[in-house]
């Protein structure tokens, strides 16, 4: 019940720093997650198929013309 103002503010301020981490680290993932060039490094193969589908997807629409 009886926190102080000083105890108050210095609660706020690890909360925010702790969400400030957070953010980051979520920032980072994204991202991550979003760089094509990682992807392929960790995955090639599935990326080495999708461009091969999607090449052929766009030469079968470009083709009926």
């Amino acid at each position: 019940m009886g926190q102080t103002s000083d105890q108050i503010v210095s609660e706020i301020d690890r909360t925010r720093d702790e969400l400030r981490s957070n953010f980051q680290e979520l920032e980072a993932r994204a991202k991550d997650a979003a760089d094509w060039r990682n992807q392929f490094r960790r995955h090639p193969a599935p990326m080495m198929v999708a461009a091969m589908v999607g090449g052929m997807l766009l030469s079968m629409m470009l083709g009926r013309r």
